[in-house]
């Protein structure tokens, strides 16, 4: 059984679940599933909700040992969320395929990782399938921020939750206006395609 922490390798090497510098794009691991063969994963007891984004693909199951337990159902891709006290960790699964390449680096004066309306979209591109591991810290900048936020916002009004009001603050995301602790998971689910820094909230 392989462990998610920052000792193991090559997969996972780099991954602190008990704690550290969270990112919402890029995932914090990448997993690739034959169609068949569940996996367990060590991820550890603060962690109290698990949910996927396709259950046609992936079921996820938190079990009381502190173990993870991935079962792929059908090809495709999928991303399990694990839910700790104001801190989202996120698991990107391929199942019967290989993992999705990560987007062409950025170049020219989006070269470098400052996020800038202009740039805000290759970076979202670039970083949407690359290892937390191996990604540069970004640095926002305020337009970027805005663009983020614009991001989000349709990301919650096609997911049927734009009643959910986003917004950034010093520790991390706020959201308002969901009517329950499911519905509130269900829209960081859904903002966290938008993001690329860190994919905490506030309770």
């Amino acid at each position: 059984m392989k462990r998610w922490s920052n000792t193991v390798a090559p997969l996972l090497a780099g991954l602190l679940f008990a704690a550290g510098a969270a990112r919402a794009v890029p995932p914090d691991a990448r997993l690739q599933l034959t169609a068949k063969q569940p996996r367990i994963e060590k991820v550890g007891p603060e962690f109290t909700v698990v949910e996927v984004d396709d259950p046609k693909i992936l079921r996820a199951e938190l079990l009381p040992s502190g173990e993870l337990l991935l079962e792929p159902l059908g090809p495709g891709l999928a991303h399990a969320f694990l839910f700790a006290k104001r801190l989202v960790r996120v698991v990107e699964v391929s199942v019967g395929a290989p993992l999705p390449a990560p987007g062409p680096a950025p170049a020219g004066l989006c070269a470098a990782p400052a996020i800038t309306e202009k740039c805000y979209p290759a970076w979202r591109e670039r970083l949407s399938h690359l290892a937390a591991a191996e990604a540069p810290q970004v640095a926002y900048e305020l337009e970027g921020m805005q663009q983020e936020a614009k991001a989000a916002g349709a990301l919650l009004a096609a997911a049927g939750l734009g009643h959910v009001q986003f917004a950034r603050s010093a520790s991390g995301v706020r959201l308002k206006g969901a009517k329950d602790p499911a519905e509130k998971r269900a829209a960081l689910r859904a903002v966290y395609f938008a993001l690329l820094g860190a994919l905490r909230f506030e309770e």
